[in-house]
């Protein structure tokens, strides 16, 4: 505690003022009333310092000085006007008389006042020292308090060690449970990349499952049913299996299976009604089972045996049924890894046998195709040639109507034969392999331009604007593209109007996309999305088979590309092909 605040509690209370008057009043008046009034002529040996010593029992230092102020005053009242002047003095003097007076109220009063601050002192010394005492026993109280406290917390942090010294023993056993059980699921998860049969990987699975026991189990096996039998597929630890083979019935795998729930049995022997465990070089008194489920069937059991009868614990029975379930699993993937590999064997020679057959059925449909094309435009060549024929040597002898029956016939057999030649490029470019390489374009067009005369002046104007890259393609198909593209351009355009192309190329990234713009007839809308199928004619007015872009767009695909048109109807039309870009730079 602060010092100020023991001051403050070690002051004395001020006295009471209406004490003070009352004992001011009191006490003057009665020195007064003896001095003055009764013996006010004559000296008596009533001190006036007296009544200062009522200032210890009410401590009041203004209350002792206003008596002695009025003491005095009253004392030199009587000496000099009330005594006789006349009257002798018998041993001092008036004057000396009255400075004894004063001289014994100041020293009375001086004394008092001097006992009254000794007290004061005492007193605020007294409650600092009770203060500090009390400070003091609730110190001691809240230390003692502190102490309790430290106390039953170290209680406390002493059983949160014990019981993190047992948890911690509890996750170390976890701990090593958990690391026998991955050790488990390692076996059990590299049976699935394993070669080897089922036997040998339940084998492993029952020597991981002793592990895991630790010493709690002296055999394990894994046993399947197989009608009135139960086959032994593994068997691990003590003891031998007396043949693969033995009754189901009356076995302890029989109440596992027929019941589908795991079971134990303390002491074997307090059941004579059961067959013993098959084995040999073994006497095993206790065992613990789990079914074996495939497909949710009980097919099988998994056993643990002990030479000693003894009572199996929760954790262990829910440990033989995990590797129950861990085996079932492991079981059901393999067989049906085993029917997916035969299923896939199976699949792939059907698919062997059926590509042999097409390949067989395409290179007679390719032979055929070639057989009927020779056939079919060799009657198409002789009736245009007689018609050619007849028209050329019998023309004068015909009508006109005659002569145009023969100019139909010719036009007839010659768009035919047109149509059976465009057929047989759709399917050769369907069929054949594109070898790719990189092809100069604007070489390409510039000569199949100089080889056409129908793309040359003054039949038609291509002009090639820039130059254009390298394209990763095959130079014969790009010629059929290229040609199909001009061709189109050149016979869509409106009569007495010459046909105008321009060509472009365009870099996309690692692609190219090489343009055609035209000033033909142009192609609707809705018409657009049709123009690269088969036999499709957006015009009767123009010469065509509708076969030639149905080539270019496959021909493209083939080379890994692609092919569009954008187009409005009279404003001509701009067709696309865009490929790969060969790694060498532009051509000039």
């Amino acid at each position: 505690m602060p010092l100020s605040k023991l001051r403050v509690l070690g002051e004395p209370r001020r006295p009471s003022g209406i004490v003070s008057i009352v004992i001011f009043v009191v006490a003057v008046g009665l020195m007064g009333y003896f001095r003055l009034a009764v013996y006010g002529d004559r000296n008596v040996t009533l001190t006036y310092g007296l009544p200062l010593l009522l200032c210890f029992l009410h401590p009041d230092r203004r209350l002792l000085w206003s008596m002695a102020g009025a003491f005095l005053v009253m004392s030199a009242y009587k000496a000099y006007y009330l005594m006789p002047t006349v009257a002798p003095v018998q041993s001092f003097s008036r004057e000396a008389n009255w400075f004894m007076q004063v001289a014994n109220v100041v020293i009375i009063g001086g004394a008092v006042h001097i006992v009254l601050g000794l007290n004061d002192r005492l007193r605020a010394q007294t409650a600092r020292v009770d203060e500090v005492n009390r400070e003091l026993r609730e110190r001691d109280e809240e230390i003692s308090a502190q102490n309790e406290e430290l106390a039953q917390q170290s209680e406390e942090v002493q059983q949160q060690s014990e019981e993190l010294q047992t948890q911690s023993e509890e996750l170390a056993a976890i701990n090593a449970e958990l690391a026998k059980r991955e050790k488990m699921l390692t076996v059990l998860l590299g049976s699935l990349r394993s070669t080897e049969n089922d036997t040998r990987l339940l084998e492993n699975v029952c020597r991981s499952m002793l592990d895991i026991f630790d010493g709690e189990a002296d055999a394990a096996a894994v046993l399947e049913r197989d009608g009135d039998d139960l086959v032994v597929v593994a068997h691990v630890g003590v003891g031998e299996p007396i043949g693969s083979r033995s009754p189901f019935e009356r076995s302890f795998s029989s109440i596992v299976l027929e019941q589908n729930a795991t079971a134990f049995l303390e002491d074997l022997r307090l059941r004579p009604d059961l067959r013993q465990p098959p084995l040999k070089g073994a006497d095993f008194r206790s065992v613990l089972a789990a079914p074996l489920r495939l497909n949710g069937v009980p097919r099988g059991a998994v056993k643990v045996y002990s030479r000693k009868p003894r009572p199996w614990t929760k954790e262990q029975f829910q440990l033989i049924e995990w590797v129950s379930a861990q085996c079932s699993l492991i079981l059901e993937a393999r067989r049906l890894q085993n029917e997916l590999l035969q299923a896939n064997t199976n699949l792939t020679r059907t698919v062997e046998q059926r590509t042999a057959e097409l390949q067989d059925l395409v290179n007679e449909l390719e032979h055929f195709s070639y057989t009927i094309t020779h056939d079919l435009r060799a009657p198409l060549r002789a009736m245009n040639g007689y018609a050619r024929l007849l028209s050329e040597e019998a023309a004068h002898r015909l009508e006109p109507e005659a002569r145009d029956y023969l100019h139909r016939i010719s036009t007839s057999a010659a768009r035919m034969d047109r149509l059976i030649m465009d057929a047989l490029s759709y399917s050769k470019a369907v069929r054949q392999e594109l070898a790719l390489t990189p092809v100069d374009s604007g070489r390409l067009l510039e000569g199949m331009i100089d080889s056409y005369p129908v793309f040359q002046l003054p039949y038609a104007k291509i002009e090639i604007l820039g130059p254009l890259p390298r394209l990763l393609g095959n130079e014969a198909a790009l010629t059929q593209c290229f040609s199909n593209i001009l061709g189109n351009a050149v016979k869509f355009v409106e009569k007495g109007r010459m046909p105008h192309v321009r060509i472009r190329a365009e870099r996309r990234d690692s692609l190219v996309r090489l343009w055609f713009e035209d000033n033909g007839i142009g192609i609707p809308k809705e018409m657009q999305s049709r123009v690269f199928v088969m036999f499709q004619r957006l015009s009767k007015d123009y010469e065509g088979t509708g076969i030639g872009l149905a080539l270019v767009r496959k021909v493209a695909e083939r080379m890994g590309g692609r092919v569009g048109v954008e187009s409005e109807p009279g404003q001509g039309s701009r067709f696309w092909v865009e490929l790969k870009a060969a790694s060498e730079e532009s051509v000039s």
